[in-house]
């Protein structure tokens, strides 16, 4: 902890010194892409990486061998095999060859703004999604607040809830809430409410916060709030509820995970 600090030599919030992001410590996958063919930076007052002439250098690390020059012809995007980015999907992706944007099985606008006309890729046509996980979907009209799930930096899953010192740090369950939508529903910092989708619900303390903030849709006021997975029923922390009592259970055509990062939910106080 002593070697840390939040040194940010590139000004885009590249702090090398305080945590690591990929396996190689790079905080920019494939960041040989901010230089041009000769190695030289596409934006000179945001360097990142440059070659001088012996080695790549830079606030980064790079991503590939420092010693390979940008005579030798390496692309950047170093997962694929030619070296560039790709337009299109040449295998692997089942609704192919083209990228295209589809949105959650329960979202707040229920159509595609990509596609308002044609209801049929609202969401992705080539998911798997069995008639009983289906028939449990909610709508933005019973359930209109956007939920997503996340972990906390003091935990560790399910696991760590049985550790003392995680208990201690981060006790009890809770849910995040933007001062906007707490303000709408009378809802105060600390006090207990009930978050449901249409496949159950959870009860946890409100975290009143600035970081969540409500986004504008289609000229729509859209809240969203966030649930840490932490807490269940056994371990050294007050006993809690399954966050995944609340999520959908659909198989995305090319990653078969489920939509826990976004998906519609009720917020009332609990009385």
């Amino acid at each position: 902890m002593a070697r840390r600090d939040n040194s940010d030599p590139t000004g885009m919030g590249q702090t090398l010194n305080w945590a690591w992001a990929w396996p190689g410590n790079q905080r920019i996958l494939y960041n040989r892409a901010s230089c041009d063919l000769s190695g030289k930076p596409f934006d000179i007052n945001r360097k990142i990486i440059h070659w001088n002439g012996e080695k790549w250098l830079g606030a980064d690390i790079p991503d590939f061998n420092i010693y390979e020059g940008p005579n030798i012809g390496s692309g950047p995007f170093i997962m694929n095999p030619e070296g560039v980015a790709r337009f299109f999907a040449c295998k692997d992706m089942e609704e192919g060859p083209f990228p295209e944007h589809y949105e959650p099985f329960e979202n707040p606008l229920n159509y595609n703004p990509l596609h308002p006309n044609f209801p049929a890729v609202i969401s992705n046509p080539t998911a798997r999604l069995f008639k009983d996980d289906f028939s449990q979907l909610g709508n933005s009209s019973d359930f209109p607040y956007v939920a997503t799930t996340y972990r906390l930096t003091e935990h560790f899953h399910y696991w760590t809830k049985n550790v003392r010192l995680n208990s201690i740090i981060q006790p009890q369950q809770f849910v995040e809430i933007g001062e906007d939508l707490a303000r709408e529903l009378g809802i105060l910092r600390g006090s207990k409410i009930i978050v449901s989708s249409n496949r159950g619900y959870i009860k946890a303390i409100a975290l009143i916060t600035k970081r969540i903030k409500s986004l504008c849709i289609e000229g729509r006021k859209v809240h969203q709030i966030g649930i840490p997975i932490h807490w269940g029923f056994v371990g050294l922390t007050r006993r809690g509820f399954l966050a995944n009592t609340l999520t959908p259970f659909v198989g995305d055509a090319n990653t078969q995970t489920p939509e826990f990062k976004s998906f519609l939910v009720k917020v009332e106080k609990f009385y």
